[in-house]
């Protein structure tokens, strides 16, 4: 008996980390509309280690130059294509590949390469991705799968800080239960300060050292700092005020990251990617807005959003990083010290 060739869907996704958080809930609705599909999804290399979390998707495939990727996917013979990202390349490549339906929404001169074209309408951004997918029902929560063995990794590197000290203990029962998070005596707070692709939506980093100081005096926290390369500055200096701060920007892999805020009890972050992975990993979340519209882009899990628009919101505004960063410094370290308190206390 000759078996049925599967159909192939391939789903083009965004090219940042916290976008691709916010289009799970429509992959993993795809997926369940159509369990017998083989789906692939085409993103940033970067992006490799995020996708291959996904238990929803088959396979991960690097975006390439222009001709390497439309030979590879005329030899894959997709049936369809969803486009997320808003470009015209995304959707050129498609069609020269000669994907039989292409699917995306209006934009960037694109309109006669897709062969559907959907309206986005308003709300939230996963939303966005579900118009696009063409599925439908109540978003379901993320589902990201981080492999058992980057706690044990991120554990072995940690064993190396000459500060970790006291903090060993407590940090390895987090790493080693991960997603139970002990509710021992001291909970493991992770600080996200970076924000790479936009500078307006960073908190003061003297916001930062001030909440820092105050986890751990006042509740004894351990706290971790996590970040890129491009990050290390602003870690550095925060981790310098308290010898119970532990600074792993730039040090771990994306598998050990997402162990580390998965274990913790609490993230609080500048609106970025990680803000956005940590929701989806199931770990409450604080996170601090400039002007962006956090109905729009926030978080999917459980979190707490802090906010302070102190000037009109007109079109010109919006466009002013000054006016994002005077935003973000109205947040005070008290008020955001006080939601991490409430929140642990509220998981005993």
């Amino acid at each position: 008996m000759i078996s049925e060739i599967p159909e192939r869907f391939l789903v083009i996704g965004p090219e940042r980390i916290g976008d691709s958080v916010l289009s799970l809930p429509a992959v993993q609705l795809l997926r369940q509309e159509h369990p017998d599909v083989e789906i692939t999804v085409a993103a940033a290399p970067k992006l490799e280690a995020f996708w291959n979390t996904c238990p929803s998707i088959n396979r991960f495939q690097p975006l390439e130059t222009f001709f390497p990727m439309v030979g590879k996917w005329k030899q894959t013979h997709y049936d369809r294509v969803y486009i997320l990202p808003n470009s015209f390349r995304s959707a050129w490549v498609s069609f020269m590949a000669g994907i039989p339906r292409r699917i995306g929404a209006r934009g960037h001169w694109r309109r006669l390469l897709l062969t559907e074209v959907v309206h986005l309408g308003s709300g939230h951004q996963q939303f966005e991705a579900m118009n696009i997918l063409g599925v439908q029902g109540e978003p379901p929560a993320p589902e990201l799968r981080v492999p058992p063995e980057s706690f044990q990794t991120l554990e072995r590197k940690l064993m190396h800080f000459p500060n970790l000290g006291k903090n060993r203990s407590v940090l390895f029962q987090a790493l080693e239960n991960g997603a139970e998070r002990p509710m021992g005596a001291r909970p493991v707070i992770t600080i996200l300060p970076g924000a790479p692709h936009d500078p307006s939506r960073r908190w003061p980093a003297t916001h930062f050292l001030l909440l820092a100081r105050n986890l751990c005096s006042a509740l004894n926290a351990v706290v971790l700092l996590g970040g890129g390369a491009e990050d290390v500055a602003v870690c550095e200096k925060i981790a310098a005020a308290e010898p119970d701060i532990i600074n792993l920007a730039g040090e771990t892999t994306f598998p050990e990251w997402a162990a580390m805020l998965k274990a913790s009890h609490c993230v609080v972050s500048n609106e970025s990617g990680g803000m956005h992975l940590a929701s989806a990993l199931g770990t409450p979340v604080i996170g601090l807005y400039g002007l962006t519209d956090p109905k729009k882009t926030g978080p999917l899990g459980k979190h707490i959003v802090f906010q302070k628009r102190g000037e009109p919101q007109g079109r010109s505004v919006r466009r002013d990083p000054d006016a994002s960063a005077r935003a973000l410094a109205l947040i005070g370290a008290d008020e955001v010290f006080m939601a991490v308190k409430n929140l642990l206390a509220s998981l005993r």
